[in-house]
Formats: C-alpha cells, sequence, structure tokens
C-alpha cells in the first residue's frame, strides 16, 4: 500500500497502492467496507472534507469515487501522470499537480477544466485554502504559488491592476462572443470605442 487515509468521522480507513483496487476499511473491525477498482495504479488519493467522495489520479485520468459504494461519480481523461489531488473546502473543485509541470482545477460534476497555473517544474503537491479561494502549487523548481481559480476572484484581481475596464474590442480579443460584453470592474472607468475611419 502507497496510500492511507483517514475519513473525516475516523470511521473508516481508505488504501491505495501497486494493486488493482482503493479500498475502504471499517477502521474498528478492520473488514472491507467498499473497493474501487482501478485499471492503473494510482498515484494520488483524497478525501472529499465530509468524506463522501474519494479522488484518485492516475497516469491517463482523474477518478472520483463514492467513499460508500465505491461507485464512480466521474472521470476526467488526463495526459500526465498525476502526482497530487485534493479537494476545495466545499467538495465542488478538484485541483491536481502534474508531471507537465501545470496545476489545475476541476469541476467535479462536469470534469471541465476551471483554471491552471505553469510552473517549470512537475507539480508534486496541490491545496487549497481555507476559505476556498485560492490554491497553493509546490513544484520541483523550488517554487510555491498561491493563485486565485474562482471566476469572480479572478476578474476582482485583475480589476486591481488594471487602469480600467476592456472596449468591446478587446473583450472580442480576450474573452470572445460566447459571453456577452460587460463593464466587470465598476468602479473603473469605461473607454469609448475609437471611431472608424472614414473610408476615402
Amino acid at each position: 500500500m502507497e496510500f492511507v487515509a483517514f475519513t473525516p468521522d475516523g470511521k473508516y480507513i481508505v488504501s491505495g497502492g501497486a494493486d488493482d483496487a482503493i479500498w475502504v476499511w471499517d477502521a474498528t473491525s478492520g473488514q472491507e467496507f467498499a473497493r474501487m477498482t482501478k485499471d492503473a495504479i494510482a498515484s494520488a488519493i483524497a478525501l472529499s472534507p465530509d468524506g463522501r467522495y474519494l479522488v484518485s489520479g492516475f497516469y491517463n485520468n482523474i477518478q472520483v469515487w463514492e467513499t460508500a459504494s465505491g461507485k464512480g461519480i466521474a472521470r476526467i481523461p488526463y495526459d500526465p501522470l498525476v502526482w497530487s489531488v485534493a479537494f476545495s473546502p466545499d467538495g465542488r473543485y478538484v485541483a491536481s499537480g502534474d508531471d507537465y509541470k501545470t496545476a489545475r482545477v476541476w469541476d467535479v460534476i462536469s470534469g471541465q477544466e476551471v483554471a491552471r497555473a505553469l510552473h517549470n517544474y512537475p507539480v508534486k503537491s496541490v491545496a487549497f485554502s481555507p476559505d476556498g479561494h485560492n490554491v497553493a502549487s509546490a513544484s520541483e523548481d523550488r517554487t510555491i504559488r498561491l493563485w486565485p481559480y474562482l471566476p469572480a476572484d479572478l476578474i476582482a484581481r485583475a480589476c486591481q491592476r488594471l487602469p480600467r475596464n476592456l472596449t468591446r474590442l478587446e473583450w472580442r480579443q480576450y474573452i470572445g462572443d460566447v459571453l456577452p460584453y460587460q463593464a466587470v470592474c465598476p468602479n473603473l472607468p469605461i473607454e469609448p470605442e475609437p471611431s472608424p475611419t472614414p473610408a476615402r
């Protein structure tokens, strides 16, 4: 066994490693409670704050399981080796650190990537802040980065650094047409669009 963890209530122990399963054991009796069958060696595991779910990282995917039943909830395809995984305090997101020098945040239900941060070497550890607004990622490049991942927090940080709101042209260039234009920084001015040059 390479990984072991208690559920938050202390009733169960989760273990995993070089075999073909992740096991959940009754901490008092030592009896098997649930088993998550997998097709690869797990490189990292983490439990949600309420203990209901478990996330495991592999070479080519991340999987989320229901702890009590061993039922798979989500499977996220993933190319590089996953070194570390962590749940957000509310259990809605999973962070991962990988061999491609990247820390990422995923939506547990949809499996969609929400945000990422780049390092110069593989990311070996990830953790959410207690308030759930930031991710800390540690890399072999001997750096730890603290970064926001929620859209509202990213916008707030951008508004602290910008002198004005984006113009509609800049919005189309950097944001695209998926989201309608809006002045996301209410305390900053809106620069008018340049007038079109008259044809000669």
